[in-house]
């Protein structure tokens, strides 16, 4: 056997062995890289912007897609109470005002680009307008993106028409977050409610008597928190407009007394 082909079968192996470790460092895991991705942004509070070729659909929504609402049970064949026929017509008004705003020439690229959906949820308890985290802020922030806010004033215009009691909730999923201003998620949800509550009373003519919020931070899950498709449907605001029964197990203002000046 003549040396060089010693030689030259070794060469061969190592070239074999070193596409075979391009081929497999190449094979990245979207999911799980999008996870970490996910992951590092909450840590940082979102000051790094992180840019990856590779998407997971969810995570880094990237289509246009028009608003799609929904409302949940469906309408057809159920007879509803009068206070849930008004609770629908309200639903219907909101939806057509963010419609709306597709229309517009200087909003339409904000409306026509959201890539979640708003659902509009009937429960005991009245209405839900669940609204994903990505529409009013970025990762990890509480702070009401200025480019979403019509849709904000939407809401807004149509709430404080009536007269029902309105809970602003924030949930998030169940990755950590720790900075300066938002040690936990408990801090983040909250913070996410409370601007909410008080760009309403800046810009509307609400009795503060009837907005209250809370944060959940992870522990009210609407799906799970094992994929980033699921954690994308817990990060949420709900808007909950309590119905007239529930509204009447809720804390009522108490009549102030004058004091009368002793003589």
């Amino acid at each position: 056997m003549e040396r060089w082909l010693v030689s030259y079968a070794d060469f061969i192996t190592l070239l074999f062995a070193f596409f075979v470790t391009m081929y497999s460092v190449s094979r990245v895991d979207g999911k799980k890289m999008g996870s970490a991705v996910e992951s590092l942004q909450r840590a940082l509070g979102s000051v790094m912007p992180i840019q990856m070729t590779h998407k997971e659909p969810g995570v880094f929504p990237n289509q246009v897609v028009p608003i799609h609402f929904s409302l949940s049970p469906p309408i057809e064949g159920k007879a509803y109470t009068p206070d849930a026929r008004a609770l629908i017509k309200m639903a219907e008004e909101i939806k057509q005002g963010i419609e709306d705003l597709s229309k517009g020439k200087e909003t339409s690229k904000t409306a026509s680009t959201l890539s979640h959906q708003i659902k509009f949820i009937l429960e005991k308890r009245g209405l839900v307008i669940r609204i994903s985290e990505h529409i009013f802020f970025h990762s990890g922030e509480a702070t009401i993106r200025p480019e979403m806010e019509p849709i904000l004033n939407v809401l807004g215009q149509t709430l404080e028409k009536i007269p029902n009691h309105i809970r602003i909730e924030g949930h998030t999923d169940n990755i950590p977050i720790h900075t300066s201003r938002f040690p936990s998620n408990w801090e983040l949800s909250t913070a996410r409610a409370t601007t909410i509550i008080r760009y309403l009373l800046d810009h509307y003519q609400f009795d503060p008597d009837r907005l209250s919020a809370t944060g959940y931070a992870e522990f009210r899950p609407v799906d799970t928190n094992r994929t980033p498709e699921g954690r994308m449907q817990n990060r949420r605001v709900d808007f909950v407009i309590l119905s007239n029964k529930e509204m009447e197990s809720e804390p009522q203002k108490e009549p102030v007394q004058e004091q009368k000046n002793p003589i």
